[in-house]
């Protein structure tokens, strides 16, 4: 799906689009299938390119960092990117700011691929260590259950490696 920067009047063009961006990997290496993204916006010329002040809603299925469910990500982002249609000058000669130079998109043959430009947006919003819910208790590190569905009894004292033979020790002093 791409937008056809040639064909941009004047009057610069208003974008309305559904979005389904192929499978990709999350944070964690996990793949994302096929979510859909809805963008809008505008596109307006400028010296060199075109301006583009967007719009994206979204919703990714991710597994919780903490207990390992799937749980959906809402994502909504507003963001301003410069599309900048054919190759770099080869002149050396800079065309744009250096504060602009990171909102910078090429465009080659003057045709901004919507999908690769929505697939970089989500990516840019999707959190880090997603967790489910602020109270999540994620897995006991003893036994895997999920604790936010039961209680599975195993001790939560924490016990550093390098005292634990002495337990062996406090044992036979209770015994």
């Amino acid at each position: 799906m791409f937008l056809d920067l040639n064909k941009i009047g004047p009057e610069g063009l208003a974008v309305d689009q559904w979005v389904v961006l192929p499978e990709f990997g999350g944070p964690a290496g996990e793949r994302l299938t096929e979510p859909q993204a809805r963008l809008t916006g505008e596109v307006t010329r400028r010296k060199g390119g075109f301006d583009f002040s967007g719009h994206l809603t979204s919703q990714v299925r991710l597994p919780c960092s903490r207990c390992l469910e799937p749980f959906v990500v809402p994502i909504v982002r507003d963001f301003f990117l410069i599309l900048a249609p054919g190759r770099p000058e080869a002149t050396g000669e800079k065309q744009y700011a250096e504060d602009e130079e990171a909102a910078l998109f090429s465009c080659p043959e003057g045709r901004a691929d919507l999908v690769q430009l929505v697939s970089e947006q989500v990516y840019l919003d999707l959190p880090l260590k997603p967790i489910c819910d602020d109270g999540c208790k994620g897995l006991c590190p003893a036994c895997g259950a999920n604790r936010n569905e039961e209680e599975c009894g195993c001790s939560s004292a924490a016990v550093d490696p390098r005292l634990a033979p002495l337990l062996r020790f406090k044992d036979r002093r209770n015994t």
